[in-house]
């Protein structure tokens, strides 16, 4: 394994000197701001709003209007008000996505166009993006586009900043129960050829309430204490290249609620996280008529988690440190061939590194892989009517213990638009997950593990003229599943046993009147255990969500956020026979009431309005309700 040790770090420095070099060659022509098409170094699969624009899979996208309108303060607070989307807080207070009955360990979540994950488990949690500065919100279901690169089994969640395409300074803070505290600072220019923006965010709060016994008690050691930072610098070389900088760093301290029932409560604390992002990256013609986007990246993860007997956090018991970090890049690119075809193309590669210590005095356990990915992606346009998208990707797995394996992952999808506001889709996909290091090296480990496979199926609509309506119906099937298992000899164990089948059906309609803009969103899901029988766990069959925006009048705007979802259920224990636990059915309606004075923003936020009892995972009741009054003040509005 010593070549995909170096070969990272190698390529990172070759690709970072290539940025330059294409830098220093281009054009050097001055820009006028009238004339420049601005490239999007953020974005993987730039794609536009109108159905012609839309790929052989179903995006759901939130936009900034709708975000703002919510007033999140991380991902976890967003990713629920779409199609086909779900996202559960549980174990480690981590907010956990699930993209059609998917979860977050087999989904690859995008952050201005690099891959967010932590090494070892290969999994992210919504509560460490916060939302204060995002632009825009998409979720790519099905067949996603092989520029991904690997591991996007369940999906895609694409998050991209804004942009500091004018002069801006903003100023938001909010406060609530328990004293909760938001503070954010946000503000960015453009000179010439230069532009910059920057965010901080301080988030803050000794903790949230939740209902036990029919009254209202504050939740044991859930606080939390966030400080993010991100920067960004762009420099813009020639009319159609851009250079971008970026430095992203988050710090945390918070609480891990312990169960309150069914499972063992365990008295932990995240005494120090941290990770740390550095992006070089930048957008370059390719001879002429085509686009080449070079990105590379370096992820540090310092985790210091500490378990105590009781909750004064007197009687430590052990001390768990995690050094993990990941270096990669990232070369892809579109180019017309000839008439009719446009070839895209990606070549990934990261490498990981975990170092770990179970508690102080322990010797370090250290581990490592690389994951690369190449492929090739034609979008054939057939006529004015029929496009056909075609391609493969080469993904392969490179162990520490040897043993290496590599996927074949095709896609194939069919587009055809009648009309320009009216445009149908039908896309297949088989798609792979490598297993994560914890999988691999982790004390339930095994080096043997193969990748989980499946294949998916996907066939929709959409229309937009003055509704905007989607649907899409779709089917999943999913082999050599992960799963956990009690061997004769009393040691658990990692094995490619799990079989399952996920179907389900979601549509999504929406429209702005005058004073009135709403969107409708529902899902039902079918999904089974094919070894077992049993549907799978934290999957409602039935999820209806809403956004509807009102105003302004006279400066008074009111937003009104809701949720229901039906019943599901969890199998609990380490192995079989599993102990099923049902999750009934809820129902969360938020309400958010401003006031505009020009550049100048009061606000109030009322969450869970009614108070509702209810629980995602068993054992972690969630927030009962909430309040929070805030101002914010644009001293330039960012458009």
């Amino acid at each position: 394994m010593e070549q995909p040790k170096k070969f990272p770090i190698f390529l990172y420095l070759i690709l970072s000197i290539s940025i330059v070099a294409l830098a220093v060659g281009t054009d050097e022509k001055e820009v006028k701001p009238e004339q420049k098409q601005k490239p999007i170094i953020e974005e993987v699969v730039v794609t536009g709003k109108a159905p012609a624009q839309q790929p052989i899979s179903r995006v759901s996208r939130i936009p900034r209007a709708t975000i703002e309108a919510l007033t999140p303060a991380h991902m976890g607070e967003v990713v629920n008000y779409t199609t086909g989307v779900y996202a559960t807080d549980g174990n480690k207070n981590e907010s956990r996505l699930m993209i059609r009955g998917l979860g977050s360990s087999r989904i690859t979540l995008m952050l201005d166009g690099i891959p967010v994950y932590e090494p070892y488990f290969n999994s992210f949690d919504l509560k460490s993006i916060s939302a204060t500065n995002v632009d825009s919100v998409k979720v790519i279901k099905g067949a996603s586009s092989i520029l991904y690169g690997a591991n996007t089994l369940g999906g895609v969640l694409n998050v991209v900043t804004r942009r500091p395409d004018q002069p801006y300074l903003s100023l938001n803070s909010s406060f609530g129960d328990n004293q909760t505290m938001l503070i954010n600072a946000s503000g960015g220019a453009a000179f010439k050829r230069f532009a910059a923006q920057v965010d901080a965010v301080l988030d803050r709060s000794d903790g949230y309430d939740i209902r036990s016994d029919g009254q209202r008690v504050l939740r044991r050691n859930s606080d939390h204490d966030r400080f993010n930072l991100n920067g960004k610098v762009y420099f813009s070389p020639s009319q159609n290249s851009e250079i971008m900088a970026q430095v992203m760093f988050n710090q945390s301290e918070f609480g891990l609620p312990a169960a309150t029932e069914y499972l063992k409560p365990r008295i932990w604390r995240f005494t120090d996280w941290q990770r740390l992002q550095l992006n070089l990256g930048g957008t370059f013609p390719l001879l002429q008529q085509g686009v080449l986007r070079v990105r590379t990246y370096y992820v540090r993860h310092f985790n210091v988690l500490d378990q105590y007997g009781d909750f004064d956090f007197t009687q430590r018991q052990w001390e768990s440190k995690y050094k993990n970090h990941s270096l990669g890049a990232i070369v892809s690119g579109e180019y017309p061939l000839f008439r009719g075809h446009n070839l895209k193309f990606n070549l990934t590669y990261n490498d990981n590194f975990v170092r770990q210590q179970e508690d102080i005095g322990d010797p370090w356990e250290e581990f490592n892989r690389g994951v690369l990915s190449i492929g090739l992606e034609d979008h054939i346009r057939l006529n004015d009517r029929w496009t056909v998208v075609a391609g493969v990707s080469l993904d392969a797995l490179y162990k520490d213990s040897g043993g290496n394996e590599s996927r074949l992952n095709p896609i194939l999808g069919l587009r055809f638009m009648p009309r320009e506001w009216m445009a149908f889709h039908a896309g297949f996909a088989h798609k792979s997950r490598f297993p994560s290091m914890k999988s691999l090296y982790g004390s339930s480990g095994n080096p043997d593990l193969q990748s989980e496979y499946g294949n998916s199926i996907e066939a929709g609509f959409t229309l937009e003229r003055k509704w905007r309506i989607e649907a899409a119906v779709f089917f999943h099937r999913i082999q050599d599943m992960i799963q956990s298992y009690r061997g004769l000899d009393g040691y658990r164990t990692d094995m490619n046993v799990g079989r399952a089948e996920l179907a389900g059906i979601e549509a999504a309609i929406s429209r702005r009147f005058h004073k009135v803009g709403f969107v409708l969103n529902y899902t039902w899901m079918h999904s089974e255990d094919r070894d077992t029988g049993m549907p799978l766990d934290y999957i409602p069959a039935s999820q209806f969500n809403t956004v509807v925006i009102v105003g302004p009048f006279s400066g008074f705007s009111l937003t009104v956020w809701a949720l229901a979802a039906s019943s599901s259920q969890a199998s609990l224990g380490k192995a079989p026979p599993f102990q099923v636990i049902d999750i009934p059915a809820y129902t969360t309606v938020n309400l958010r009431l401003e006031k505009r004075i020009k550049g100048f923003l009061l606000y109030l936020i009322g969450e869970n309005l009614f108070d509702a009892d209810y629980f995602t995972e068993p054992g972690f009741p969630m927030r009962a309700r909430g309040v929070r009054f805030g101002a914010q003040v644009d001293l330039r509005r960012y458009k």
